[in-house]
């Protein structure tokens, strides 16, 4: 099973669609990738506090993919965080193809974003690389998360609780302790 370990760099946004009628803004980008009706977790930036139309994170997130599929896609959301909620600025969605086919080696990539209305207004500069991965076996879950240390060994004792606890006989068990986590959309 061809497997890819996803880096991204999200370096920054510029010309964003103004949300806040007064004051300044304060943006951050929500990562994701999703297909076949899967999901990944939802990875947040930090909040680029009154950095207004043109925030810069300088944010990197990894992913680990199992199995690749050109059909996945890469998405990319800015909100900016309000006192009482946040609001929507704009998004775009990067088929895998793109960034398969891309030349990493160019460096920062720069997408058009889409506002609530339909049209294209602002950009956000990243970039990427795929790395091969050594899996052995494929936990279930297709679509991995992010690698942060805490992130991955909370992932890690979780998913081996679910496989020690389907071994018992618990029919559902692994379901539910996944769900937990939020990683129901994962599970085939």
């Amino acid at each position: 099973m061809e497997s890819a370990e996803l880096t991204l760099v999200i370096h920054y946004a510029k010309d964003l669609k103004d949300v806040k009628h007064f004051g300044t803004m304060d943006p951050y980008a929500v990562v994701w990738i999703a297909g076949y009706g899967k999901e990944s977790q939802k990875i947040t930036t930090p909040v680029a506090e009154k950095a207004g139309c043109y925030p810069e994170w300088n944010y990197s997130v990894k992913f680990h993919i199992v199995p690749v599929k050109r059909e996945y896609s890469l998405f990319i959301q800015i909100k900016h965080e309000g006192a009482m909620f946040d609001r929507y600025i704009g998004e775009v969605e990067v088929p895998f193809a793109d960034l398969l086919d891309a030349d990493a080696s160019i460096g920062k990539r720069s997408y058009r974003l889409s506002i609530p209305s339909g049209e294209k207004k602002g950009e956000i500069i990243f970039a990427h690389q795929f790395s091969k991965l050594d899996v052995d076996e494929d936990d279930g879950t297709g679509i991995s998360h992010a690698t942060d240390p805490c992130e991955k060994r909370k992932r890690d004792k979780v998913i081996n609780l679910a496989k020690n606890v389907t071994k018992t006989g618990a029919l559902g068990a692994q379901y539910v302790v996944l769900f937990a986590l939020g990683l129901d959309g994962l599970i085939e």
